[in-house]
C-alpha cells in the first residue's frame, strides 16, 4: 500500500489530503501475486486532513484523528428543510405510501428532487452520490439499495407502464392524445395540494401569472415504446432529436411554478394550451379564490379562437399579436404614437381579437429598431458577398442566373430580401419588397388585453415581465443545477416521473431564493448553491473508536444562511453530535 499527501487549492485556500493506493482482487476468493492468480484492480482512497493551520493544531493538541471523513451538508440540508417547510415531504409520504426494496417508496422521489439540485446524476449513480452527503444518516436509509432498478420499480408503483400499455390497447385513441394516455393523477394531486399551501405561507403574486411552453431533447432512437418524445421544432436547435414538451405556469413575483404538464413533443403551442386550459383554470381556482381578478400573460404561440373562448369570462389575459396581421396599424406614422411608457412610445386602440373585444397597444422602441436594422443589413451584405464570390468563381459566365446562386439564396434566411437578375453579361442584385415590409415592422410589438379598462403602461409592464418564466426554463436546462436535458429515460411513465422531480426541484430552489432575498441577501441560484455547498460535515475518527463531528467554518453570509434555513436542527439530528 502506497500513501502520500497532496495539497489542493480551493478559492485561494490550500487544503491537504492523504491519498493511499492499493491493489485488490476482483474475485475475493483469488489470492497471490503471480501470473494467473486472478485479475486485480487498483483502489484509491482520499482522506481530507484540513488546512495547514488545522493540521498543526491537531498535532499540537497531542490527539490526532485516525481518519477524517467529509460529506456534503449545507445545500442538501437546506433543500430538505425547504421541502419540509412547504409541505412537499408530508405530501410525498401521504400520496406515495408503502415500501420498495426495504426503503419507503416516497424516498425514491424525494432523493431525485434533491439530487437534481445538489449534483444531478443518473439513477444508476444515485447511491454513490447519496454516500457523499448527509442524507443517509438524516433520512435513515442504506444508499447501497439505490440503483436504477429500484428507482424504476418504485416509479412503476406510482405510474404504471403496464397499465398504460393496457389502456392504449383497449383505447387506441388514448395513444394519440396530447398526453399520450398517461394517468399522472398522483403527481397532479401533489402539485394541487402544494398550491393550496403556498399562497398562505409565501408572498406570492395574487393576480399575475405567466404561461408558456418549452421542450427538452432526448437521445431516444427507434425502435422506442415511448410516445411523448416526438420530433418537432426544438428550441435548443436539436431538431434531429426527439423531444418532450413542458407546459408551465408560474407566478409573477418569484417565478414559483404552480402548474405543469408534460405533452407530446410534436404538439403546437396553441393545441397544447387548449388541452391544459381547463386543468390550469381549476388549479388556479383552488389556490386563488378570486380567480376573476387573475391575469394570465401568454405568448403569441397560444393564440387561437378556441383558447380565448375558454378563458373569456373566467379571467383576463395579456398577450401579443403578429403585427403584420394588422397592416393598417403598421402603416401608421410614428407621430401617432402619442403615449410613452417603459422607455417606448405606443399607440392605443380597440379591436375585436378572435371574437373578443380587446384593447390593443402598438409599441415602438427606437433602440430595438436600430438593432434590427443593423442585423438585417449585415445579413443582406454577407449574402451579397457570397453571391458575388460565387459569380466570380465561374470562369465562363453563364447566360442566366445559375442554379448555384439560386440555391445559395434559397438556403439563406436573407434570401427572400434579395433578387438576382442577369443583365448584359452582368449579375445585378437588388432588394425586394419583402425587405421594405420587414423594415416597417422594426421596433414594433403589438400587445393586447381582454380587459378594455386596463391602462396601456400596465399592459406593457406585464408583458415585459414574462421574462420571469424564461428564467425558470433556463434553470431547468442549466447543466450545473437541475439539468433536465437531455432526458435519458426510455418510457413515457419514467419520463413523466423524472419531469415531476425536475419541476419540484425548480419549485424548491425558487422558494429558497425568495427566502434569501426577503432576508436581504440578493444572490443567484448558482451563488446560493456555492455558498451552501461550502458548508461540509467533517468527521474525525480517533484510535479509541470515538468520533467527533464538526461543520466547516462559516463566513458571515453562510452564518446568515445557516440561521435562515435552520441548519442547526439538521446538525443535531446527525450522529457524532
Amino acid at each position: 500500500m502506497v500513501g502520500h499527501l497532496y495539497p489542493k487549492t480551493i478559492r485561494g485556500t490550500t487544503y491537504y489530503y492523504y491519498q493511499r493506493t492499493w491493489r485488490e482482487k476482483i474475485n475475493p476468493r483469488d489470492h497471490g501475486k503471480a501470473r494467473g492468480s486472478g485479475k486485480s484492480r487498483v483502489r484509491t482512497q482520499s482522506i481530507y486532513l484540513g488546512t495547514a493551520e488545522s493540521i498543526f493544531r491537531q498535532l499540537k493538541s497531542g490527539r490526532s484523528p485516525l481518519e477524517i471523513r467529509h460529506r456534503e451538508f449545507g445545500f442538501a440540508a437546506a433543500i430538505y428543510q425547504t421541502a419540509v417547510e412547504i409541505g412537499l415531504v408530508s405530501l410525498l409520504r401521504q400520496h406515495i405510501p408503502g415500501e420498495r426494496f426495504g426503503l419507503p417508496r416516497w424516498l425514491y422521489f424525494l432523493l431525485p428532487i434533491i439530487n437534481r439540485l445538489q449534483h444531478a446524476t443518473s439513477k444508476r449513480r444515485m447511491g454513490e452520490w447519496a454516500q457523499t452527503t448527509i442524507l443517509p444518516d438524516l433520512l435513515g436509509f442504506d444508499p447501497q439499495r439505490l440503483t436504477s432498478k429500484t428507482f424504476w420499480y418504485a416509479a412503476d408503483d406510482v405510474i404504471s407502464e403496464r397499465e398504460l400499455r393496457e389502456r392504449r390497447r383497449k383505447e387506441p385513441d388514448a395513444a394519440d392524445d396530447l398526453f399520450a394516455g398517461l394517468d399522472d393523477s398522483t403527481f397532479r394531486t401533489i402539485e394541487e395540494e402544494l398550491l393550496q399551501n403556498l399562497p398562505s405561507h409565501y408572498d406570492l403574486s395574487q393576480e399575475i401569472f405567466f404561461y408558456d411552453t418549452t421542450n427538452f431533447f432526448t437521445y431516444i432512437e427507434e425502435p422506442v415504446r415511448a410516445l411523448l418524445p416526438q420530433t418537432g421544432h426544438n428550441k435548443d436547435c436539436h431538431h434531429h432529436c426527439k423531444q418532450v414538451g413542458l407546459a408551465l405556469c408560474v407566478e409573477k413575483e418569484w417565478g414559483i411554478p404552480l402548474f405543469h404538464r408534460l405533452y407530446r413533443g410534436n404538439a403546437h403551442d396553441s393545441q397544447t394550451f387548449a388541452g391544459v386550459v381547463e386543468e390550469l383554470l381549476a388549479q388556479l381556482r383552488a389556490g386563488f379564490r378570486q380567480i376573476e381578478k387573475l391575469v394570465l400573460v401568454l405568448d403569441k404561440g397560444n393564440n387561437s379562437p378556441e383558447n380565448f373562448a375558454a378563458l373569456q369570462g373566467k379571467l383576463h389575459w395579456v398577450g401579443s399579436l403578429v403585427p403584420s396581421h394588422f397592416p393598417d396599424l403598421l402603416q401608421l406614422p410614428l407621430g401617432n404614437y402619442t403615449g410613452e411608457a417603459e422607455a417606448v412610445r405606443y399607440y392605443r386602440c380597440r379591436r375585436a381579437v378572435f371574437g373578443v373585444d380587446c384593447v390593443l397597444v402598438l409599441t415602438y422602441n427606437s433602440q430595438l429598431a436600430k438593432k434590427q436594422e443593423h442585423s438585417l443589413q449585415n445579413g443582406i451584405e454577407k449574402l451579397k458577398r457570397r453571391i458575388m464570390e460565387k459569380w466570380e468563381s465561374y470562369k465562363r459566365k453563364p447566360p442566366r442566373v445559375p442554379a448555384g446562386i439560386v440555391r445559395l439564396m434559397e438556403e439563406s434566411r436573407y434570401g427572400k430580401y434579395l433578387a438576382a437578375t442577369y443583365r448584359k453579361g452582368k449579375l445585378a442584385i437588388s432588394e425586394t419588397e419583402a425587405a421594405a415590409g420587414q423594415r416597417q415592422r422594426f421596433g414594433k410589438n403589438l400587445l393586447f388585453c381582454s380587459n378594455p379598462e386596463a391602462e396601456s403602461a400596465w399592459i406593457i409592464t406585464q408583458y415585459r415581465s414574462k421574462d420571469r418564466i424564461e428564467q425558470d426554463f433556463k434553470l431547468l436546462k442549466n447543466p450545473e443545477l437541475i439539468r433536465w436535458r437531455p432526458a435519458r429515460h426510455w418510457t413515457d411513465t419514467k419520463i413523466r416521473a423524472s419531469g415531476f422531480c425536475c419541476v419540484m426541484a425548480l419549485l424548491l430552489i425558487q422558494v429558497m431564493l425568495q427566502k434569501v432575498e426577503r432576508a436581504g441577501l440578493r444572490m443567484s441560484a448558482a451563488v446560493l448553491k456555492e455558498e451552501l455547498t461550502d458548508l461540509r460535515e467533517i468527521v474525525m475518527v480517533y484510535e479509541d473508536q470515538s468520533a467527533e463531528m464538526k461543520i466547516s467554518r462559516r463566513s458571515s453570509v453562510q452564518r446568515k444562511l445557516w440561521n435562515l434555513f435552520d441548519l442547526g436542527s439538521i446538525e443535531q439530528r446527525l450522529p457524532y453530535t
